[in-house]
């Protein structure tokens, strides 16, 4: 069997708290009630056993001197329970709070909705005594052994500082020797409850570590998991291939509608197009190196798109651009050069750039495409100063 030294994936720690595995400690739960309940005892608690006294008291000298009836007796638990009910409630609601509390701290609002099948081995005396000589069982032992020790050291080293107290008590008068030992009992019991709740505070840290390490996987799990959760790594890869390649169709699918492929000229290829109607400014319609570049380029040749050969240009787009994107406004003169060359061209009747170093616009041309010119001068502030040479 391969050693498990993994620590669980989030999927496995969900899967064992689905089964409602998960770490707890009991102890916690009766250290917490036990500070509460004595705090409660305190107040509510106070109050109900002088409100006892009294119904004892009541009940003794208000005896009828004759036959007591069922009626008499009646009334009489009725008038005596409205009296302790509500102090006797809160005690109850205080610990029932405490105690739900305190679990939902450990573990959270947890709904097991997969019960663990029934471990007819828990019935087997013979599984019983194993598990009590288990290097489990011997830990638990010496838990409940250890906590015995500091309980009983902190209530001994109590009750010898109230030695003279508690001898006293013997020539003082019932009531007042109630009220003394209600006294004392608390304080042992803040003291006791105290030591309990570090104790159980530790106990805690300790199951959640035994919880942790026994959901530990193996590597083989472990990829096994992140296998059924997030998918076989093959599997995904050809997925994301597959997702490139539709992304790239699209994109060169917009190639046929630009107005310009501006070049490196052989590893980068940017397809830029501009709308006045729709755009504030040019816009990246598709752009790739090498293969992708040279696609876009014989996209472009195909249906007639103008390739121009601008090194930095392209390089800035390229960078600095992503596909459906407008250009920045440092790009925008040097654009708006590219775009009126490409307009003088068109305008006589070149769609294609042969050479394009080799081509120049004419200074003292007048371009007869009035709506792309005046798309030109419609560009923001940047575009529109374009240099002399290139006015329409």
């Amino acid at each position: 069997m391969p050693e498990r030294t993994e620590a669980p994936t989030p999927r496995h720690l969900s899967e064992a708290r689905s089964r409602g595995q998960v770490a707890h400690s009991p102890e916690l739960n009766a250290a917490l009630a036990l500070l509460v309940g004595f705090w409660l005892l305190r107040g509510p608690g106070a109050r109900l056993a002088n409100a006892l006294q009294q119904i004892m008291a009541e009940t003794v000298s208000n005896l009828p001197t004759g036959e007591l009836t069922g009626a008499w007796l009646w009334g009489v638990i009725v008038q005596d329970a409205l009296r302790v009910g509500p102090d006797f409630g809160l005690i109850l609601a205080g610990l029932m709070v405490t105690g739900v509390a305190a679990t939902v701290a450990q573990i959270g609002l947890l709904w097991a909705d997969k019960r663990p099948a029934v471990d007819w081995n828990r019935v087997n005396p013979l599984a019983g005594l194993r598990r009590i000589f288990s290097a489990h069982g011997l830990v638990a032992f010496g838990r409940a052994l250890l906590k015995l020790i500091v309980v009983g050291w902190v209530a001994y080293g109590f009750l010898r500082g109230h030695v003279e107290a508690v001898l006293t008590l013997s020539q003082t008068d019932l009531f007042s020797a109630l009220g003394r030992w209600a006294d004392l009992a608390f304080g042992l019991a803040l003291r006791v409850g105290g030591a309990y709740l570090i104790l159980a505070v530790a106990d805690y840290a300790y199951q959640r570590w035994q919880w942790t390490r026994s959901l530990r996987m193996s590597r083989e799990e472990v990829k096994e998991d992140l296998k059924s959760s997030e998918g076989d790594p093959f599997l995904r890869g050809r997925i994301r291939q597959q997702q490139r390649r539709i992304a790239r169709q699209r994109m060169l699918a917009r190639v046929p509608k630009a107005d310009v492929v501006i070049t490196n000229p052989t590893h980068l290829a940017v397809a830029l197009g501009y709308d006045r109607a729709t755009m504030r400014a040019p816009r990246v319609l598709a752009k790739g190196a090498a293969l992708v570049a040279q696609r876009i380029k014989d996209v472009a040749r195909q249906h007639g798109v103008p390739i121009v050969e601008k090194p930095p240009v392209a390089q800035a787009l390229y960078r600095a651009v992503e596909v459906d994107r407008e250009i920045p406004p440092p790009l925008y003169v040097a654009i708006a050069e590219v775009l009126a060359f490409v307009y003088n061209l068109k305008a006589r009747g070149k769609a294609q750039i042969p050479n394009p170093k080799a081509q120049s616009p004419n200074p003292n041309y007048q371009s007869p495409i009035a709506d792309r010119s005046s798309s030109i001068s419609n560009l923001p502030s940047a575009i529109s100063h374009q240099p002399s040479t290139i006015r329409h």
